[in-house]
């Protein structure tokens, strides 16, 4: 019979071992990410997705999407978030 402190584990470790889902954040016929290889630099987001609704530092908001995307201090974008998740 199987134990329920056997399952609980086995659905912990299940649960450990999926990656977290990147956000992306689509600008007209442009998907960018927070997670690429060599991350896409402000002047760059500011090319392809225009300037956004609002910035407070390091974050800029852009309200169509719903996406706050958060900076770092050398300019590249580190995360995208959905903005209602604040």
């Amino acid at each position: 019979m199987i134990s329920i402190r056997s399952v609980v584990i086995s659905g912990l470790v299940v649960g450990l071992a999926i990656p977290v889902m990147a956000q992306e954040m689509r600008c007209g016929e442009e998907l960018i990410s927070g997670d690429q290889i060599e991350p896409l630099l402000s002047e760059q987001v500011l090319e392809k997705c225009g300037e956004p609704t609002e910035k407070d530092g390091f974050e800029w908001y852009y309200a169509q999407q719903e996406k706050v995307l958060v900076f770092n201090g050398n300019d590249e974008l580190e995360t995208i978030r959905d903005s209602n998740d604040e």
